[in-house]
Order: structure tokens, then C-alpha cells, then sequence
């Protein structure tokens, strides 16, 4: 399994950018919209169009987020836009179709669903990667983001191996092949056993920035700046903090990019300045 054509492609975008390893070219900050059902629809589309504005034309999805909310509301915000930007999607952990369609009693929904698993009672996230899996869920995705094809489709949080076969790596690399997803990878916190795997195969790793060291690959993208080591769930970090981590984050990788989570789109104008302040003092 070792197709690797150039599938290389600019964006076209006027933030920083940066060619990962696989030849994609991508900014040195991708918007994350793991959130993205938590604003206000009209909030939504706001944000994806200020990210447009600020050339941040690379998004990161999943049809987990939001129960299927997240790769809708982007396929329509997108329009007849999805050739400038670029789109990671992927597959493995299960959404719960019936709770993205309820609208303004999804929130209900999702409480229950966790008070439920707290105690117990469900089973949630559920993960399944067979072949089958992945071909239903990808269908899906297309349909939803409006779109014949993705640029990264990826293994989403795996549990180490478990579940995982040869078959389901072929049929993720058969979907590259046709030219459906233009490179495949695996996303989550817990990659490394993937990676010590099938690393030959796959194009892009995706990983929270606490979960790798200069030993092991460097991942192309990662994430999770901003949520880890604060204090308590409703301390939020001061604009210091969070421009150091970001800096910190884009000087660790030259060669990689960053997804940030945000649902302010007014704070996107500040990552690009800081993004673009980095990428002029590696290059002056």
C-alpha cells in the first residue's frame, strides 16, 4: 500500500502557509469546528466566513462533531467555495444522527446522553472501524460537506489497535487511490500505535501538542492548545497565555500546522497576526 502520487495543491490562501510533508499545502493555522453546534446558526457561518476572509482555508471536521452538525453547517456555509479551501474529515467514533437533526433540543439531548453514560447506562463515544464503516461514514461526510471529495480523511481517536485491521487501512488507502480522499491519516490523542503500524501508508498524523515528543514523528497537524493544564473547567487562559502556546506550538514544527478551536470569530483576526509574525521571523 504505497500509492503516494503527487497530490499536492495550494490553497490559495493569504495567511502563512506551509507544505506538509505529504506535499498538501495548507495555513499554519486550520479552524477547528469540533464546537461548532454550540453557536447560534447565523454564528456559524459568520465564523467560517471571517476564517475565509482571514485566508484560514483549512477546516477540520468530523461527523462525530456536534452528532453531524459540524460537516452540515460547513458544506452549506461553504458553497460554491469548497475549491479554495481545503477540508480534514474523518471516521471511527459514531455520531448520533437522530440528536444533530433535533435543532434547538439537540442540548437536551446531549445532557442526557451524558448523564446517561456517566452512569453507565450507554455506551458513548462508540467507535467502529470495519471497512463497511468507513464507506457508510465517508458517504455520509460527502453528502453532508456538499462535496465529491476530501483532502485528509482520518482514523478518528482509536483506542490503540482495537478494531483497527489491515482491512480497514487498505479500504482508508483504497478511498485515496480513487482520488475520493486525497490523503489519509489517523487523528487522536492515542496515535502512536497506528503510526508504529501503518505509518508507511499514512499521509498525516494529527495530534494534541502534549502528545508527542521530538523523538517520535512529528505530527503534521495538532491541536488542544488552549484546553490542557488550566486549572479548573471554567478557567480560561489570558491573551498571553494563549499567544505564547501558539507561538510555541508554530516555532516547535516549521513544517506543520495548527488547528485551533475558537467561537469568537473576531479572535481569528489575532491568530493570523500572531501566525503571520512567527512565519516572518523564521523567514527574515
Amino acid at each position: 500500500m504505497t500509492d503516494r502520487a503527487d497530490r499536492s495543491g495550494d490553497t490559495g490562501a493569504t495567511a502563512p502557509t506551509v507544505r506538509l510533508r505529504c506535499g498538501l499545502v495548507v495555513p499554519r493555522i486550520g479552524v477547528g469546528l469540533a464546537h461548532l453546534h454550540l453557536l447560534p446558526r447565523a454564528v456559524r457561518t459568520a465564523l467560517i466566513e471571517q476564517a475565509l476572509a482571514l485566508g484560514f482555508t483549512h477546516f477540520d471536521t468530523a461527523p462525530f462533531y456536534g452528532d453531524g452538525v459540524s460537516e452540515a453547517a460547513l458544506g452549506t456555509a461553504l458553497g460554491t467555495r469548497r475549491r479554495d479551501v481545503t477540508i480534514t474529515t474523518k471516521f471511527g467514533l459514531l455520531p448520533t444522527p437522530m440528536i444533530g437533526r433535533l435543532g434547538p433540543l439537540a442540548p437536551v439531548a446531549r445532557k442526557a446522553r451524558g448523564a446517561l453514560r456517566r452512569l453507565k447506562l450507554v455506551d458513548y463515544p462508540r467507535r467502529l472501524y470495519t471497512p463497511q464503516a468507513l464507506r457508510r461514514s465517508f458517504a455520509a461526510s460527502l453528502r453532508a460537506l456538499a462535496t465529491d471529495h476530501v483532502d485528509v480523511l482520518a482514523l478518528h481517536e482509536p483506542a490503540g489497535l482495537r478494531g483497527i485491521t489491515d482491512d480497514t487501512i487498505e479500504a482508508l488507502v483504497a478511498l485515496r487511490r480513487s482520488g475520493a480522499a486525497r490523503f489519509v491519516g489517523v487523528a487522536g490523542d492515542n496515535v502512536a500505535a497506528i503510526v508504529e503500524r501503518w505509518g508507511d501508508v499514512l499521509d498525516i498524523v494529527q495530534t494534541a501538542e502534549d502528545r508527542w515528543d521530538e523523538a517520535a514523528r512529528a505530527p503534521d497537524f495538532t491541536y488542544s492548545l488552549f484546553s490542557r493544564g488550566v486549572d479548573g473547567p471554567s478557567q480560561a487562559l489570558d491573551q498571553a497565555e494563549v499567544d505564547r502556546r501558539l507561538a510555541g506550538a508554530l516555532a516547535r514544527r516549521p513544517l506543520g500546522a495548527v488547528i485551533v478551536q475558537t467561537r469568537d470569530p473576531a479572535r481569528l483576526q489575532h491568530y493570523v497576526a500572531v501566525a503571520a509574525e512567527k512565519t516572518a521571523k523564521r523567514t527574515g
